[in-house]
Order: structure tokens, then C-alpha cells, then sequence
């Protein structure tokens, strides 16, 4: 066992041990989060280190370690880190952005297992024209957007947050030049859960069309253009996927008929397959749109 023990009532000497989550000690301290990670704040409260605590006490049973001396193994190895997130995001803004800055920005967050990677989003963002490329300061935030709604928890706030996020700032620079690598994310991460991509699409390349100032209009409509060829082909992916399905009971069915705007067979399929947690949502959002389009 892992509480009560001797080992642990001594680290808890040197080290507070927040157990219930409600209580900040002012010095350096461990405190526990969902899905088995602990996490661990130097002296000024910064986070400095994140583990997977099943996968960590794990590895070190295996080399022969108690349960307990498995946890304060962990624990020592974690407080020898001394970068925090807040230093990491300091050192960028300082530098007002620069490309060694921000790869420590991006390590360090893969040290942290991505958390904390909406909280920089929301920093670049707000300090993105005080840096000395605002839009390539925009650019690495929805990088880090991107790559944190793609790989954490289904949750369609975020995923649509991350739709229109990609919309802005394709139709601020159309000529970016990472600006088809973000249509492909856009098509396959932001607009995985979308009843109707096509019908989406064609509203926002119609709108990037439309607002485009006068010396992007070009830029504007070669983007517009490439995403709906792109949207197309993505389609065409998604329907030879449906040729494939044994059965409309499949758990996917649901989201392949949505995305290609099949509100009939949208709406039989949630009939036959369960909703639970994360998607409850989303299936709430499709049964809602395919019902509309099925009185239109």
C-alpha cells in the first residue's frame, strides 16, 4: 500500500502533499490531478512537473522497488526539475518570440504531458503584438491548439473553438505559408465531429472570398479554392469509409453520415448506436441539425 506508510509520512515532512486538491501550500508541493497524474509547483507555486503516476510507479516496481519507495524514487527525480511553465513562458515573451524560446516553450510542455497548453495558447495570443512576428507568434499558438485538442479528451467546445480559430487566421493571412497544412488540420481535427463539412466549408470559403482586403484577394481565393478541393477530397475518403461499414450500428456510422451531411442515415444511425460521456454532445448537435434538414 501506497497510504499509509513510513515512507511517506517522511517525504510529506519535507514535502506538503496535496491529497484533496483544495488546499495550495505556499512552498513546493505535489498535488494530484485526473487520469492518474500528479503534478508537481516549486516554491513561488509555478508547475514544474507533470507524471503519469501509473505508468512511472509501474516502471520502477518492475526494477524492484517497494510501492512506496517507488513514489518518493518518483517524487526526488521530479523536484530536481527546476524550469517551470511560467519561466518557459517568460523566456519567449522577453525574447519577444524568438525560435529557441519557443522550442523550450514546446519541450517543456512535452515534459508536462501538454498540460497547461490552452493556458500558453491564450498567453501568445494576448501578447502575440508585442512580439517582434505577431502573426507567426498567432501561428505557434494554434500549433499548440491543434496538437492539444487532437490528442486530449473528446470535447466539442474546444473542438469548435479550434474550427474558428483556424477560420480567423486563414482569412487574416491567406497567403500564410503554412496555410494548407492548416487546412488539413482544420478538415481532419477541427472538423472531425462537423455534420456537413461540405456545407461548412463552402460558408467559410464564401466568407475568406467576401472580407478579403483589397491585396489579399487574390492570396484569398487560391485559399479558397485549395479548400475546397481539399474538402472534396476528404469527403471522398469518408464515403469510400461508409462503402466499408459492416453495419449502420457501428460506433463510427454516426459520424460518417454527419460529416457528409447524410441526415437520414445520420439520424437511423444515432437511433441505433448508444450516446455516453464526450459524445452526448456532439450527437445532440447532429440530431439536431440532420432533423432540420430532413424538414427542409
Amino acid at each position: 500500500m501506497l497510504l499509509p506508510s513510513d515512507e511517506l509520512k517522511e517525504l510529506n515532512k519535507r514535502i506538503p502533499i496535496c491529497l484533496s486538491g483544495k488546499e495550495l501550500p505556499a512552498s513546493c508541493d505535489i498535488r494530484y490531478g485526473q487520469f492518474f497524474y500528479f503534478f508537481t509547483f516549486n516554491e513561488n507555486g509555478e508547475l514544474t512537473d507533470v507524471c503519469n503516476f501509473s505508468s512511472e510507479l509501474a516502471k520502477r516496481k518492475k526494477e524492484g522497488a517497494s510501492l512506496p519507495n517507488a513514489f518518493v524514487d518518483m517524487v526526488e527525480e521530479s523536484l530536481t526539475i527546476e524550469t517551470s511553465l511560467a519561466s518557459s513562458e517568460r523566456a519567449y515573451l522577453v525574447s519577444e518570440g524568438s525560435q529557441g524560446t519557443f522550442e523550450q516553450l514546446k519541450s517543456k510542455l512535452a515534459e508536462l504531458e501538454l498540460i497547461g497548453s490552452m493556458r500558453v495558447v491564450r498567453l501568445l495570443r494576448q501578447n502575440a503584438d508585442k512580439m517582434s512576428s505577431p502573426a507567426l507568434t498567432r501561428f505557434r499558438a494554434l500549433s499548440l491548439e491543434i496538437d492539444a485538442v487532437s490528442k486530449q479528451v473528446i470535447n466539442k467546445a474546444a473542438i469548435d473553438s479550434l474550427a474558428l480559430s483556424i477560420e480567423d487566421f486563414l482569412a487574416a493571412h491567406p497567403n500564410y505559408e503554412a496555410a494548407e497544412e492548416l487546412i488539413g488540420s482544420y478538415l481532419k481535427v477541427a472538423l472531425k465531429f462537423t455534420f456537413d463539412v461540405s456545407g461548412r466549408c463552402q460558408k467559410v470559403s464564401d466568407r475568406w472570398r467576401k472580407f478579403a482586403k483589397k491585396e489579399d484577394q487574390r492570396a484569398a481565393q487560391a485559399l479558397a479554392d485549395k479548400l475546397t478541393i481539399l474538402c472534396e477530397k476528404q469527403l471522398k475518403d469518408v464515403s469510400d469509409r461508409i462503402d466499408q461499414l459492416k453495419s449502420d450500428k457501428s460506433f463510427e456510422a454516426p459520424r460518417l453520415y454527419a460529416q457528409v451531411g447524410n441526415a437520414q442515415k445520420t439520424l437511423e444511425s444515432l437511433d441505433k448506436t448508444a450516446s455516453f460521456g464526450v459524445m452526448r454532445p456532439i450527437h445532440k448537435s447532429w440530431r439536431e441539425k440532420a432533423t432540420a434538414k430532413v424538414r427542409q
